[in-house]
This record gives structure tokens, C-alpha cells and sequence, in this order.
């Protein structure tokens, strides 16, 4: 089996590109993929959420999912470029307040192997005959769905739209915020089979796909039909105006499995 990948990221309403606080990264050689939420209430969330994917993406934290430890130790180097980033001479005095506080973001992480612990994958043994499978860990409320034959079988870390808040635990840029995000890594696993689809998406996005599967619909079928950023911006206007969306950067990565297993 190989993997299709198509990626969107769109910002707010009235907002450009570069002032989108969502972030995604992925490598299929490494068959490594994550999505990052930055608060826009935070100093300079953009260029953390970016951090955190692009970093999953080349050099992860040790374990699936990273104990809290060794979240903590894969963070520091990411947390000193980015203080390093800044310009802060140039910063008014009340800007370097906020950036002093830190900048913040939800992370979802995926990867997929044929690999079982850790320990296996360190010496490089592959478990015969074993399945694909699918390893995730994630700090907040960016979400993954798995469909199969058309039906959702899995939804991770949120399960119910009524999950979802204005305050989801979040990975700071300040080592001192980070301690009650640290302890609450949550992890999931499970297989993979031909045809299997899996969505990652930022909060706003996630909602309105759990929404619509409580209320007994398929949203994933409109998400497959979308091919191009401006098919992606067209339903994600329709979304907020229609179904009451809320005007939030959005971040969508759908991945295929095709071919045989």
C-alpha cells in the first residue's frame, strides 16, 4: 500500500495566509504526519506551531507515545529557537510581556509502520506478517478520524463535538507552562487496511465533522471530494455561513491508502 496526501490550510475570515496560526507537516519516507493549532491570543503561535510539526517530522521524540520526560527533553531545543527568533529589542514593552509568557498550540502526531514496541523499531526488526499499523499522540484538541468502508471507526483524542472547548490544554513555548500539558500526552494505536482514509484536522474543523456523524452523516465524503485550496476554501465559506462554523484558521491532511496490503 502507498499513501495519497492532500493538505489544506486556510486562516480566518479577513485574514491572510501569513497570518494563519495552524501549521502541518509530513514526510512519506518517514511516513511521519503532524498538524499543530497555534493560540492566536498567544505571541508569535505561528512560528511555534511550526516548529512543533516540522520537528516531529525530521527528528520525533523518543517513544510512541513520548513519555513526559522525553516530550519535555525533545522540546527545550524548540523552545530556545524560538525564543531566539525574536527580535526582541524592537518589541514594545507590552508585546515582550506577552512573548515572555510564551507562545502556545495543540499538536496531533501520526506515524505509521509495520513495527511493534519501540524496542523492535530501534534494531530495526519487522514483525512478520504483521499489518500496518497506525501510532498517534496528541496535546489538545486537534483531531484524527479514520474511515473504513465508509464508516468512521475511529476518532482521536476527541470523541463527541461536546468535547470541545475555548480552553484545550496546549504545548507551550515557555517550559514553565507546560507542566500539566506534559501529563496529559494522550496516545492511540490501531491497524490499517487497503482503502482505509484518515483526516487530521484543527478544532473548528473536527467539530463540524463530529457534528455531522452524530447527526447521522458522512462528512468525510465532502472532505474526499476536495482537490484544490480553492475547493477547500469554497466549503470551509459554505461551513460558516451555513452551519455555523466559527471563523477559525483551518487545517485539513487526508491521507489514502491505496494499492493492494
Amino acid at each position: 500500500m502507498v499513501p495519497i496526501v492532500t493538505a489544506f490550510r486556510l486562516p480566518k475570515q479577513g485574514y491572510s495566509i501569513e497570518e494563519c496560526d495552524d501549521a502541518f507537516a509530513y514526510e512519506l519516507g518517514a511516513l511521519r504526519f503532524a498538524i499543530a493549532d497555534g493560540a492566536t491570543e498567544s505571541a508569535f503561535s505561528d512560528r511555534w506551531a511550526q516548529s512543533l510539526v516540522k520537528a516531529y517530522i525530521t527528528e520525533p521524540p523518543f517513544g510512541m507515545p513520548p513519555s513526559e520526560d522525553a516530550m519535555m527533553l525533545w522540546l527545550l531545543p524548540l523552545q530556545d529557537e524560538w525564543r531566539r527568533g525574536i527580535d526582541w529589542a524592537s518589541l514594545p514593552w507590552y508585546c515582550q510581556e506577552k512573548a515572555e509568557n510564551g507562545a502556545f498550540a495543540t499538536f496531533l502526531a501520526l506515524e505509521f509502520g509495520t513495527h511493534g514496541t519501540v524496542w523492535e523499531k530501534i534494531i530495526g526488526r519487522t514483525l512478520q506478517g504483521e499489518e500496518l499499523k497506525w501510532h498517534a499522540f496528541a496535546v489538545g484538541d486537534s483531531n484524527l478520524f479514520q474511515v473504513r468502508d465508509d464508516q468512521m471507526i475511529a476518532t482521536f483524542p476527541v470523541a463527541r463535538s461536546t468535547e470541545f472547548s475555548s480552553r484545550p490544554i496546549l504545548l507551550a513555548s515557555n517550559e514553565n507552562h507546560n507542566y500539566s500539558a506534559l501529563r496529559d500526552i494522550r496516545a492511540a494505536a490501531g491497524g490499517v487496511k487497503q482503502g482505509d482514509r484518515f483526516f487530521l484536522a484543527t478544532d473548528a474543523l473536527a467539530k463540524w465533522f463530529l457534528e455531522r456523524h452524530e447527526a447521522g452523516e458522512k462528512p468525510w465524503q465532502e472532505l474526499l471530494a476536495l482537490q484544490t485550496e480553492e475547493e477547500f476554501a469554497v466549503l470551509t465559506e459554505r461551513l460558516r455561513k451555513d452551519q455555523g462554523v466559527r471563523n477559525d484558521d483551518m487545517t485539513l491532511v487526508v491521507i489514502r491508502w491505496e494499492g493492494e496490503s
